[in-house]
C-alpha cells in the first residue's frame, strides 16, 4: 500500500475505534462497538444491526447512519444495506452486473450494480 492509503486506514480506524451504536433486543439497550458490526440493514421500515453473535434493532434511519459513517470502513452497498468493508472476506461477480460479497462469518451480501464501481474503488480491485 502507498503511505497515503496506510494513513487513511489509520485515520478511519481511529474514527471508529471508540464509537458505539445503540441497539435493542427484547427491550434491553446495548452499546455495540462499531468495529464489531458486520452490516446495517433496513427491513420493513426498521433498521437492524448485524454482528457475529446478535441482531439488534436500531431506531436510527439508514440515511442518517450513512452520514455518520462517512470516512469509515462502512459503505452503502444497496438501497437497504450499509456494509463494514473490513468484514468482507471475498467478492465475486453476480448476475445483472452486481457483486456478491462473502463476509467473515460466511454470510453472503449482494452489492447492487449502482454501488459496484465505488465499492471496487474502495476495495482497490
Amino acid at each position: 500500500k502507498k503511505i497515503d492509503e496506510v494513513l487513511q486506514d489509520i485515520i478511519s480506524y481511529i474514527g471508529i475505534a471508540d464509537k458505539n451504536m445503540i441497539g435493542e433486543v427484547d427491550g434491553e439497550i446495548f452499546f455495540i462497538p462499531l468495529n464489531s458490526i458486520l452490516y446495517f440493514e433496513s427491513v420493513d421500515k426498521n433498521v437492524y444491526i448485524y454482528t457475529d453473535k446478535q441482531v439488534y434493532r436500531s431506531s436510527a434511519k439508514l440515511y442518517i447512519l450513512e452520514e455518520q459513517l462517512v470516512d469509515t470502513y462502512f459503505a452503502r452497498v444497496s438501497k437497504t444495506t450499509i456494509l463494514n468493508l473490513k468484514k468482507l472476506n471475498s467478492v465475486k461477480s453476480a448476475k445483472n452486473a452486481k457483486l456478491e460479497g462473502m463476509l467473515i462469518n460466511k454470510e453472503r451480501v449482494l452489492i447492487s450494480r449502482q454501488y459496484v464501481s465505488e465499492i471496487k474503488k474502495r476495495l482497490g480491485v
